[in-house]
């Protein structure tokens, strides 16, 4: 192997070791998310629910209703908030991801091409003797 390929096989194994970083940066914020999302789905499942009893009201239990529904929408509110508050740092931790995936990828193929290549003309330097 050449210095060249040397050195890019360190390239790649650098690039690697920061794409995998990057993945599991990636992997905790998604899980944030998705626990964050199916908290608000299942709030909003509770507050369809408080409203499709079938029987009647009575004035109390209305009140009772109105004030579960209003806590939880507001637990939707502050969940629905903090969601957005994460969003940014979510996508910027999918697109450092997709970069350094792709990086080590691109370094991976040009050691590979290299390697090909220097294989080749080590071949023709021997067919030439």
């Amino acid at each position: 192997m050449s210095r060249t390929t040397d050195r890019l096989e360190q390239l790649q194994k650098l690039a690697k070791l920061r794409s995998d970083m990057e993945m599991r940066r990636f992997s905790a914020f998604r899980h944030h998310v998705e626990a964050m999302r199916a908290r608000i789905d299942g709030l909003q499942h509770d507050l369809a629910a408080l409203y499709q009893v079938e029987d009647k009201f009575s004035v109390s239990q209305a009140k009772l209703v109105n004030a579960m529904a209003g806590d939880i929408a507001r637990q939707t509110l502050h969940a629905e908030t903090e969601l957005s508050q994460m969003l940014p740092g979510f996508e910027a931790a999918r697109q450092d991801a997709v970069r350094e995936f792709g990086r080590a990828d691109v370094l991976k193929r040009l050691r590979e091409n290299l390697t090909t290549e220097e294989k080749q003309k080590a071949q023709k330097k021997l067919a030439n003797l």
